[in-house]
């Protein structure tokens, strides 16, 4: 089924609250994008008048938090060194995303009187170690601890973590929550690790298809193309292998297939793989009949899809997806910034540290559709973006004082830090290009977080990564090694019921 490009652009002026962040105001639908509405009705203002909700920029968007002094009290964040940026900036230097966190920073400690502080660990394992520690002794280091997604599972198995809807002050319903990851992630009313905006790594590890401009159009393959298959519902899987499966050139002559020829596509058959069964609409998990996950992985699709992408990787001219060809895990975005390929899988991380300094032009669409039939564009963020739990040993009488300086981070971060990112990585485009902010818009808001990569290492027994490492293996034979640990996998799925207060 074809969208048509007025109800794709009608969907991200809906969706703009969540997503966009330029300053100017409503216009036609079919002349507007996203990124040049950015409006939200704010429910404090329509308090205060008898007229429509007025549409406003995300600046201009209250917290609602009313006022609050704290007399100078400490909120202090525990988190590993690779995020530290997340919560801290020492001080002003003039790289405009540092001096967003510094300057959101600032505001709330003024606003509340309160001071933001952070104790950096050397990793994610730290962190949580620590909160455990915290938790046994019953001491008051920090207020929340963070880490990344896929290590919850510990802390969460060791009861070390309180329930985030016992926190008041924090409004999950409000634009800087990420309520595609906190709704998977809450059990029985119960959310352990909460994702916000404070949490800039959920932007920087999504994923989707960077295309470069000027190697795309050297064979006939034109960037308004593609945005039109995006508008018209037609990016699909076998559109891409389509466009990109004849496109090879042996730049050396030397007749070997390596990472030094130009490809339609390239990627290693690792953790962006973990994104196709999102883009398929194929989940991991869902959810039972009691709001308990249970798996749902094994399906004619997943093994469809599995088999498609095993043959695009490995037996198309135009595609270098095999650990033999890559030297090396995620080495096609040094091809890509080479200009040896068209196409690639990428985390937005990648056009923030090494895109954005290439001379070549790129282009952003969302991975395709798994067929036409599919009403969304689907994504994942890599299982690396940041959560934050607050340590059991915190009080009750503590929580006012957690909610009130998160949510405040979290409403200052979607106003001030994430359009800071998202210019920097995109070279000023997503504010001044109208379909690269649609393209941004349209993946962000087709972001799935699947409850099972919470505890893919552990309970889940490792079924979110099953797709990436039959593909590294060069087997198809998903069934089978689903068979292996079903058993295990029904015993490890019923323990982890008594996390999450069921009984029997």
């Amino acid at each position: 089924m074809k969208k048509t490009l007025s109800l794709v652009l009608a969907m991200l002026m809906l969706l703009s609250a969540f997503t966009s962040c330029s300053d100017n105001g409503a216009a036609d639908v079919a002349e507007t994008s996203a990124a040049d509405t950015a409006t939200v009705s704010d429910p404090a203002a329509a308090e205060d008048t008898a007229e429509e909700p007025a549409e406003t920029t995300r600046a201009d968007v209250k917290d609602g938090l009313g006022e609050y002094n704290f007399d100078g009290l400490a909120y202090r964040a525990a988190q590993p060194e690779s995020s530290s940026y997340e919560f801290y900036a020492e001080e002003l230097t003039g790289e405009s995303t540092n001096d967003a966190v510094y300057n959101r920073n600032l505001k709330i400690e003024e606003r509340f009187n309160t001071k933001i502080e952070t104790i950096n660990f050397a990793n994610t394992t730290s962190v949580i170690t620590e909160v455990q520690n915290l938790v046994t002794s019953g001491t008051d280091a920090f207020e929340v601890a963070t880490h990344v997604a896929y290590k919850a599972y510990t802390p969460i198995g060791t009861g070390s973590y309180r329930n985030w809807y016992d926190v008041p002050t924090v409004d999950f319903t409000r634009p800087w929550w990420n309520n595609l990851a906190n709704t998977q992630n809450t059990i029985n009313g119960i959310l352990y690790t909460a994702t916000g905006d404070i949490n800039i790594t959920s932007l920087l590890n999504t994923y989707a298809m960077f295309f470069n401009m000027d190697v795309a159009q050297n064979f006939g393959i034109h960037a308004e193309t593609l945005y039109n298959h995006v508008y018209e519902g037609t990016w699909t899987i076998d559109k891409m292998i389509e466009l990109t499966s004849s496109i090879y050139v042996d730049e050396n002559g030397d007749g070997i297939r390596d990472n030094g020829d130009t490809y339609g596509y390239a990627a290693w058959p690792g953790i962006s793989s973990d994104a196709w069964l999102a883009a398929f609409d194929q989940p991991i998990s869902t959810k039972d009949e009691e709001g308990f996950p249970q798996a749902a992985i094994m399906t004619d699709k997943t093994v469809a899809a599995l088999e498609k992408i095993y043959n695009f990787y490995n037996n198309t001219d135009g595609a270098l997806g095999s650990a033999s060809g890559l030297v090396s895990a995620e080495y096609e975005v040094t091809m890509f910034v080479n200009n040896l390929v068209v196409m690639v899988p990428s985390i937005f991380n990648d056009a923030f540290t090494e895109y954005r300094h290439m001379d070549a032009t790129y282009g952003i669409v969302p991975y395709p559709k798994w067929d036409e039939a599919q009403e969304q564009y689907l994504t994942n963020a890599r299982d690396q973006y940041t959560v934050i739990g607050i340590p059991l040993s915190k009080t009750d009488d503590s929580l006012e004082f957690i909610g009130v300086i998160t949510e405040a981070l979290a409403a200052e971060s979607w106003r001030t830090v994430f359009p800071e990112y998202y210019n920097v990585a995109l070279k000023g485009k997503y504010s001044s290009d109208r379909d690269t902010a649609n393209m941004v818009d349209l993946v962000l808001a087709g972001r799935n977080f699947d409850f099972a990569f919470l505890f893919g290492e552990q309970q889940f027994q490792r079924l979110p990564y099953f797709f990436r490492d039959l593909l590294a293996a060069g087997d198809t034979n998903f069934a089978s090694k689903y068979a292996k640990i079903e058993k295990a996998l029904k015993k490890s799925l019923d323990k982890l019921k008594t996390f999450y207060g069921y009984e029997g």
